[in-house]
């Protein structure tokens, strides 16, 4: 069974930064969203340098330190040839309409993500030793604001229950450990 699904917050930070830049100037708002966030190489999008990234701007490969909490906003991006905690494997969105509850998102994230887990890992879930699957998914409070997407985690655990994360170095990809 996958470990409890992390859920992303609300942030208010963006209607701070779009005061900002209406009284400031897009220039400065750049700036601030540039400070702390993971350098990545121009042609490859790939992580050369860890940061503090919003969870709305990682990206599909990226490699993640264990974030604080259940409620998620930001994470560190490490470089996946340095230790690192989840790599980020797969992503999509939920249907439209009215927020459908923590549970019916847990249920569509989960079954989401353990349908790629097999294309990612080379190896199916439930067959797996050591690999195990999170997702970060919409609050209630993001739900309102359009959030739909679903962002799929894998990570591998030293204990039968997936509890026990195990830092690794490099990509998962066709671990089919």
């Amino acid at each position: 069974m996958p470990r409890p699904t992390l859920m992303r917050t609300v942030l208010t930070t963006g209607a701070i930064l779009f005061a900002t830049a209406s009284i400031a100037g897009c220039s400065a708002v750049s700036d601030l969203l540039d400070s702390g966030g993971a350098q990545r190489d121009e042609e490859t999008n790939e992580v050369t340098e860890e940061g503090t990234d919003s969870v709305f701007e990682i990206s599909v490969g990226d490699c993640l330190l264990e974030p604080d909490g259940e409620e998620v906003s930001d994470v560190t991006v490490v470089p996946c040839d340095e230790p690192h905690d989840y790599e980020f494997f797969h992503e999509f969105d939920l249907p439209e309409g009215e927020w459908p509850g923590n549970e019916a998102v847990w249920e569509q994230a989960n079954a989401g993500c353990e349908a790629e887990f097999e294309n990612f890992a080379g190896i199916a879930f439930q067959d797996s030793a050591t690999l195990w699957y999170n997702n970060f998914t919409p609050t209630e409070g993001t739900w309102g604001d359009g959030d739909r997407l679903v962002q799929c985690l894998i990570y591998e655990a030293s204990d039968e229950q997936g509890q026990e994360i195990v830092q690794v170095t490099g990509t998962l990809a066709g671990a089919a450990r």
